[in-house]
C-alpha cells in the first residue's frame, strides 16, 4: 500500500509548500480518493495533493511518513514501515533488502536469482531456437518449448487468459508447488501427475541437464543450466511482493509464426488472500514488434474502469492509436471492462515505468514541482 509521485496541484507555489516541511519530520497521511490510472489525492498538513496511488490503496487509508529529502526540485516522504510486515530496512543490507520484502529465505543462490532475472533478456530462449538446433536431446527441448510457448494471435480471442495460464504451467513455473500437492495424493493419481510434470518444459530441461556430465551440470556458461536458472528465477518473482502488495514478474517469449517476440509483464495488485486482485491492479507490458520496435503499456484497473498509457519512442504511434481505439474500447466492453482513458508517451523517458519492469517498487511519497 505505497503511495508515489505526489504533484502539487498548479495553485500552490513550490518554494511556499516545501517552507512547510523539515528534514527528518514526521507526517500523517490520509488518502482522500482514488482515479484512474493510479491517480488520487492524499492529505497532509492540512492540505490535499494530487498523488501516484498504488494499486492496493485504500480511500481513507492513513499511515505515517518522514520527510526524507528537500531540495529545490521536490520533497520526498518515506512512509514507515508496517510493524509485524516489514524488517527494519535500516538493519537489513540493501543486497538483500529486497528478498526479505518478498518473504524468501536468504541464501546466495536465492539472492542471485531474484535480483539478475528482471535485468536478463530472453537470449537465452533465442539461442534455443537458433545455435542450439541439430542435435536429438535439443530438438526434444525445442519440441516442448514450442508447445509451451502462446503463439501471438492466440491471446487476443476470448480465452487469451486460458492459453496465457496454459503456457504457464506448459513452461513448468508451478513445477515446485505441484511436487507438493502430488505428494498428498494417492498412489495412481500421484504417478498420473508425476508423468504430467515429466511434460512440462521444465521437466524436460531438469532431464536433459541430469544426462550432462558432472562438470557441464555445474558450467555456468553451458546454455541449459542458463536456461534454468532463467526458469527458476521467473519462479521466485511470482505473487510475492512488500507489505500488502502483491507482485509478479514474467519474461515470456511468444511466437508469431516460427518468429520468437520477447515480452517482459509486471503486475502489481492487493491480495485476495493467495491470488491477486485483478479487479484492483497495475498491468505493465513491453513487447518487441516488428514494425515499431519495442511497445510499453501501462494499465490500470480500478473495478471496471480501464485506463492507459502506450509507450513508444516511434513517432507514428499517436496516429496509430486514434485508428485502433474504438475497436480496441469495443473489446474490453465484451470483456467487462470500460477504457476510459488512453495517453501516449516516450518509452525510454519514463523511467518509471522501465524501474516497474525491473521489480522496482515504489517507497515513498514524492512531491514535484
Amino acid at each position: 500500500m505505497e503511495v508515489s509521485g505526489i504533484s502539487a496541484p498548479s495553485s500552490v507555489n513550490a518554494a511556499a509548500l516545501l517552507s512547510k516541511f523539515q528534514l527528518g519530520e514526521r507526517l500523517l497521511v490520509e488518502v482522500m480518493n482514488i482515479s484512474g490510472k493510479g491517480e488520487g489525492s492524499i492529505r497532509v498538513k492540512g492540505q490535499n495533493l494530487n498523488a501516484l496511488l498504488e494499486t492496493s490503496t485504500q480511500v481513507g487509508e492513513k499511515f505515517w511518513v518522514k520527510v526524507g529529502n528537500l531540495n529545490e526540485g521536490g520533497l520526498l516522504l518515506i512512509r514507515e514501515p508496517i510493524p509485524g510486515k516489514l524488517k527494519d530496512s535500516l538493519s537489513v543490507p540493501p543486497q538483500v533488502q529486497q528478498i526479505n520484502e518478498r518473504g524468501l529465505p536468504n541464501n546466495q543462490t536465492i539472492v542471485a536469482l531474484v535480483k539478475t532475472f528482471p535485468t536478463t533478456t530472453l537470449e537465452v530462449f533465442s539461442a534455443l531456437f537458433g545455435s542450439m538446433q541439430g542435435t536429438s536431446l535439443n530438438n526434444e527441448l525445442l519440441t516442448y518449448l514450442k508447445k509451451a510457448i502462446p503463439q501471438w494471435s492466440s491471446l487476443s480471442g476470448d480465452n487469451g487468459k486460458d492459453e496465457l495460464l496454459r503456457s504457464l504451467k506448459k513452461l513448468g513455473l508451478n513445477y515446485e508447488h505441484r511436487i507438493h500437492n502430488m505428494l498428498k495424493l494417492d498412489q495412481p493419481a500421484k504417478e498420473i501427475e508425476k508423468q504430467s510434470l515429466l511434460d512440462t518444459f521444465k521437466g524436460v530441461l531438469l532431464k536433459a541437464i541430469q544426462s550432462q556430465d558432472n562438470e557441464d551440470r555445474n558450467d555456468s556458461d553451458n546454455p541449459l543450466v542458463q536456461m534454468l536458472q532463467k526458469i527458476t528465477g521467473q519462479q521466485m518473482w511470482l505473487k510475492t511482493g512488500a507489505l500488502d502488495s502483491a507482485y509478479l514478474i514474467l519474461h515470456l517469449p511468444l511466437l508469431n509464426h516460427e518468429q520468437l517476440i520477447p515480452a517482459q509483464i509486471a503486475i502489481e495488485s492487493s491480495r485476495k488472500g493467495s491470488k491477486m486482485d485483478e479487479h484492483h491492479c497495475r498491468i505493465a507490458i513491453l513487447v518487441q514488434t516488428q514494425e515499431l520496435g519495442e511497445i510499453g503499456i501501462d494499465a490500470f484497473f480500478n473495478e471496471n474502469i480501464f485506463t492507459c498509457k502506450v509507450l513508444s519512442d516511434d513517432s507514428l504511434l499517436p496516429r496509430l492509436l486514434e485508428v485502433a481505439i474504438p475497436e480496441t474500447k469495443e473489446k474490453f466492453i465484451k470483456l467487462g471492462f470500460q477504457l476510459e482513458r488512453v495517453e501516449s508517451g516516450e518509452l525510454r523517458q519514463n523511467l518509471e515505468f522501465l524501474n516497474f519492469l525491473h521489480g522496482s517498487r515504489r517507497s515513498g511519497v514524492d512531491i514535484l514541482r
